[in-house]
């Protein structure tokens, strides 16, 4: 297996995170290499995609210091300032990094989350991305994948990976959040990533919610464009690694060897493994 989705914290850079936002019960704990490779050895996968947590460049450049020193990291997801002067250079600094996947957009963390989706800066990084052979992924909520799917459709080259389900509320308006997958889906260059549901898992209530889930992005994406993530260690707040990868594959027992093997394994591989 490959987990499509861990952080590394390191309380020594100072740095603020942002899931703190939504779990503070975390703020104080730290996450480093050592304690990842324990994770994807509880969970049994092999190798990870090291995203970036703070929205910064010198978070960026710490993910591929660590990438080039533990093999257990497949590649990195990193950032780069849409609203900068020159944005589109940016990101080519990194293009000749073999560590260096993509970037991540995070909306949510500007002044305004739509405009910043609709902005030149943005739609320059999705088209710039696809020419390198890069991934650009998303964090956006529900009322936001209207504005991802715009996005994707003025950059058909481009790999798109929508993180943490498209951050569905399991208390909010389910078919809102749906229609709103099944737009993106229209788009065949993008993908999910199955983690980051706000679920406790291990109980019955909690596989009805996530089944519900699981089940609309079988429908709309298909087994070819959805990514097993852990998004350790902000699951920690609430269930652990193992627990998830445990309910996943009870809840896709149904699937064929291969297709199951395409939503742990290859089609994470054939995103973030080596180029050349």
């Amino acid at each position: 297996m490959i987990d499509a989705h861990v952080h590394i914290w390191d309380l020594s850079r100072g740095e603020t995170l942002i899931a703190l936002q939504q779990f503070p019960q975390l703020t104080g704990c730290e996450f480093l290499p050592a304690d990842m490779e324990q994770m994807l050895q509880d969970t049994g996968a092999t190798s990870a995609v090291l995203v970036h947590g703070p929205a910064t460049q010198a978070h960026t450049e710490f993910c591929l210091s660590l990438a080039r020193r533990h093999e257990s990291i497949l590649s990195v997801i990193g950032w780069v300032d849409a609203r900068g002067s020159d944005p589109v250079a940016a990101l080519r600094s990194y293009r000749d990094n073999p560590d260096f996947r993509g970037i991540r957009l995070t909306p949510m963390l500007d002044d305004d989350p739509q405009d910043y989706l609709c902005s030149d800066g943005v739609r320059a990084l999705a088209i710039e991305s696809g020419r390198l052979g890069l991934v650009l992924e998303v964090l956006a909520p529900p009322e936001l994948l209207w504005a991802v799917s715009d996005l994707c459709e003025q950059a058909p080259d481009t790999d798109v990976v929508i993180a943490h389900f498209g951050l569905p509320e399991i208390d909010g308006d389910f078919d809102f959040w749906s229609d709103a997958m099944q737009q993106l889906a229209q788009c065949a260059n993008t993908r999910v990533k199955v983690s980051g549901l706000p679920v406790r898992g291990g109980n019955p209530q909690d596989r009805i919610i996530m089944a519900a889930h699981v089940d609309a992005l079988l429908e709309h994406f298909g087994t070819a464009r959805l990514l097993y993530a852990s998004n350790w260690p902000v699951m920690t707040a609430i269930t652990s690694p193992a627990t998830w990868q445990e309910d996943l594959q009870i809840l896709l027992q149904s699937l064929s060897d291969a297709q199951r093997r395409a939503i742990f394994h290859e089609n994470a591989l054939r995103l973030y493994g080596p180029t050349d």
